[in-house]
């Protein structure tokens, strides 16, 4: 799975982004998708809209599971990083209900950064 194909999935969630795909004004990378995919989800989870966060969530384990490579550097370095920001004031079971959705792959490597950043 490439950028294209993750576009095309993460408009077909949230039919209100397709804007932000089609407004830029310098090629789509893997890196910019998965930034906006990530601010996306921060909006489900500040206005606490769980189905589609699930669903979501769902999503952006398919991609790291069938993504290219640039794919999963994208997630790794953008949606896993800014995770620990979005659920910091969200209630417990909240944030543990995000977590356990997260596949097994995007755990560790939550944990990874979490423990190497020394928080």
């Amino acid at each position: 799975m490439n950028c294209t194909e993750a576009t095309q999935e993460i408009i077909e969630i949230i039919p209100d982004v397709k804007g932000e795909f089609t407004n830029q004004r310098t090629a789509v990378t893997p890196y910019k998708v998965i930034s906006i995919f990530t601010g996306q989800i921060k909006n489900l989870i500040v206005n606490n809209d769980r189905t589609t966060l699930r669903r979501c969530i769902q999503k952006m384990n398919r991609f790291y599971r069938y993504g290219d490579q640039s794919l999963k550097n994208a997630i790794e370095n953008n949606f896993i990083y800014s995770l620990d920001s979005f659920t910091f004031c969200c209630e417990p079971a909240y944030k543990k209900m995000i977590f356990n959705r997260l596949s097994s792959n995007l755990q560790n490597n939550y944990l990874r950064q979490v423990y190497k950043s020394g928080i």
